[in-house]
């Protein structure tokens, strides 16, 4: 068997066999043909596991490929995207997963890798836009060291895209994350005035020391969010801001968390059953009365947003 009848296998969708047939090669001979082929199959196989779900040998396949790519020809980068969408693929199946490994491929980036694209009909943020949304995706959790490793490539992306809801969202947290309240703030409200996404609200309220502010902007989060399983947590936090001066309003948000919350059939928080001790037999207020609060709000966020 030669290279090209293993090529030959891969149109044709036999991937695991070309994989078992280019390995044999291989342990031979390793020109540069054949490294080629050995990338491009083992590229192959990743794709195959990563959609099994079989993880672990997905991990090893990706690892193989960065063994394997020094030695193979790449001359418009398909390969150095390869192992990116390989990588990006390996963060969203594992907890934990370590994109900063992968720096100096993101560095290797051309132009076309900051391209955005069209897949059915819907533009897709270009392959450098995932990489910046996958690496600052847990944002709130990192340290000044790690912003500092991946600022230059944020800021590429900023520059490209600085528009982007995404983008603006980042570089909000980034502000906050250093201390920068003020720019954070004003950033959120920046974003807020165009989308309407319901974190964007919560994510607000958390920096704004008002309490009035704060229950008008998780009101607009559950206005905003149509699924019950994401606005728990928003009616939960309602619950503990009213609890001291709106008890009725609070035991109502805290009947709505426990309810969605026992039907979804999802653990229940200790804080929620903290507050439910403090309310004691306080009776709730009525969805419609309620409702008026949620209609009030509107006005108060656009108050705020000025």
């Amino acid at each position: 068997m030669e290279v090209r009848d293993v090529f030959a296998m891969r149109k044709e969708g036999r991937w695991e066999e070309a994989y078992r047939a280019i390995m044999q090669l291989y342990a031979v001979h390793q020109g540069p043909h054949t490294n080629l082929c050995m990338f491009w199959c083992t590229n192959d196989l990743f794709k195959l596991r990563a959609k099994q779900k079989r993880t672990e040998e997905a991990r090893r396949l990706l690892f193989q490929l960065v063994k394997l790519y020094p030695q193979t020809k790449d001359r418009i980068g398909q390969g150095n995207r390869a192992i990116i969408n390989a990588a990006l693929t390996m963060d969203k199946l594992t907890e934990g997963f370590n994109l900063l490994y992968f720096m100096p491929y993101y560095n290797r980036m051309t132009e076309a890798d900051w391209q955005p694209y069209i897949v059915n009909g819907h533009r897709v943020p270009s392959l450098g836009q995932q990489v910046v949304n996958h690496l600052l995706k847990d944002i709130s959790k990192r340290d000044a060291n790690y912003i500092n490793q991946i600022a230059d490539l944020f800021s590429t992306a900023f520059k490209k895209s600085p528009y982007y809801k995404e983008n603006l969202r980042h570089l909000a947290q980034m502000h906050s994350l250093v201390g920068h309240t003020d720019k954070a703030i004003d950033t959120y409200k920046q974003i807020l005035r165009r989308h309407h996404d319901s974190y964007l609200y919560a994510e607000l309220a958390k920096l704004l020391p008002d309490n009035t502010d704060k229950i008008a902007l998780y009101c607009q989060a559950i206005v905003h969010q149509y699924r019950d399983e994401y606005a728990a947590k928003y009616h939960l936090e309602l619950a503990w801001l009213m609890y001291a001066t709106m008890p009725r309003r609070a035991a109502y948000e805290l009947a709505r968390y426990m309810e969605i919350k026992q039907r979804k059939g999802q653990h229940v928080a200790p804080s929620a059953l903290k507050l439910q001790q403090r309310l004691g037999q306080v009776s709730p207020v009525t969805s419609d009365e309620e409702q008026v609060l949620y209609e009030r709000s509107v006005a108060a966020v656009e108050k705020i947003l000025r």
